[in-house]
């Protein structure tokens, strides 16, 4: 495996750079379910969208949206102070990206804001255990208008055990590069974006977050989802992309 590249303290776009490789080796139709969303967004909310970007890192997806419509503005959400500090460094020509640090699950994240025509995630949303995520939901309800969307692109389980497992061995045919070894991997890119003393002080915020709020591998499933947003008050709900159990899964507020 070849290591990620040595970025300088202030090589901030070859950080964004080595983040891009590294997440698209395990998903090979990233760029397309950024596009599904891209295009959702624009056909769905007008030349001057205002979108809030869930679970962002460093801005990926709302760097995409905002270069592809040139009316949009970005409120980019992130509880991972590491990827918080890359982004606002690496986007800070992109006057109409900005960040938030508030926690997803948190009733607080309704202060950001109301009247969001659209809000926009990928690869992110499964981090939630199903409490949170009800509230994530439900402050979602109060800050889009009505009419407004979710979009969130993720692998969604579908809760039927032996079609998970069959749609993991269908992906091992399909995509036989998806572990090339010619990458750098999650760990690594960790690793060697810590060796960077531009990153000491978010890395001990990162650490202490951490513990404080320990991941968990307990995913919610589709169903809970669908279930979840029907509750918040989302009238309609369904997915308008998929590729096995990789679906860009939409509300309508």
């Amino acid at each position: 495996m070849r290591e990620p590249m040595d970025a300088s303290p202030t090589d901030w776009q070859a950080w964004l750079q080595s983040w891009e490789e590294q997440q698209s080796q395990p998903m090979p139709r990233r760029e397309e379910r950024f596009q599904v969303i891209v295009d959702a967004v624009r056909a769905g909310c007008g030349p001057t969208p205002r979108v809030l970007d869930l679970g962002a890192g460093p801005g990926s997806l709302s760097l995409r949206l905002v270069r592809a419509i040139p009316g949009a503005s970005v409120v980019a959400v992130d509880r991972d102070p590491v990827l918080l500090e890359l982004g606002r460094h690496a986007l800070a020509g992109e006057e109409r990206v900005t960040f938030a640090d508030v926690d997803l699950g948190s009733p607080d994240l309704v202060g950001i804001g109301r009247d969001f025509d659209a809000a926009v995630s990928t690869t992110a949303l499964h981090w939630l255990r199903l409490e949170p995520l009800r509230q994530l939901y439900r402050s979602l309800a109060a800050m889009l208008r009505p009419g407004g969307f979710l979009l969130d692109g993720d692998r969604h389980l579908s809760s039927a055990p032996e079609l998970d497992r069959l749609v993991s061995e269908v992906r091992r045919f399909r995509e036989p590069d998806a572990e090339a070894v010619d990458w750098p991997s999650w760990e690594a890119w960790w690793r060697a974006i810590e060796a960077d003393p531009a990153f000491a002080a978010a890395f001990v915020e990162r650490r202490e977050r951490q513990h404080a709020h320990p991941h968990h591998q307990d995913m919610p499933g589709l169903a809970d989802h669908e279930r979840a947003l029907r509750d918040a008050g989302f009238r309609e709900v369904g997915t308008i992309w998929q590729y096995l159990d990789d679906r860009v899964l939409a509300a309508v507020r």
